[in-house]
């Protein structure tokens, strides 16, 4: 995920603006032991990025660990002049924000898909560039494959 997103930020993560959604390991809970996105973050932090992270309920546990990182508990505000949005939770309620609403926000309107549940077709519909693992460059909605 790291590599993935020095290459969305063209090799350079210095002076970045990073959002990651979700700090838990797993949706409906705030236990943050082993958080892949936690890790993902301090990682970027530490190439120098300015990491935002924001999450349902683990973001005290993140504060307590992870000082050094930004938090948001809103995480529409939490894209608020970003080089790059991780998506790296399967909390639904991040699956059906409306990324019209968001790309204004932005400082570049790229994500990462970390997760699979954006439905990729209608971000970039609405001007986002997108990268979702686990699926073609041209994949739609999860589990729906469009030729590229």
């Amino acid at each position: 995920m790291v590599d993935l997103a020095r290459q969305q930020l063209d090799g350079n993560l210095a002076g970045k603006r990073v959002t990651i959604w979700g700090a838990a390991f797993k949706p409906n809970t705030d236990d943050i032991r082993d958080s892949p996105a936690l890790a993902v973050a301090q990682k970027l932090h530490e190439l120098g990025a300015t990491v935002t992270v924001t999450d349902p309920q683990a973001l005290d546990n993140a504060r307590k660990t992870h000082p050094e990182l930004d938090d948001i508990e809103d995480p529409i505000a939490a894209v608020r002049d970003a080089d790059l949005l991780l998506h790296l939770t399967e909390w639904p309620q991040y699956s059906h924000i409306d990324p019209h609403r968001l790309a204004a926000r932005t400082a570049t309107p790229r994500v990462i898909d970390g997760r699979g549940t954006l439905h990729t077709d209608t971000w970039r519909d609405a001007g986002w560039v997108v990268r979702a693992l686990g699926r073609p460059r041209s994949a739609g909605w999860p589990g729906r494959v469009t030729p590229p």
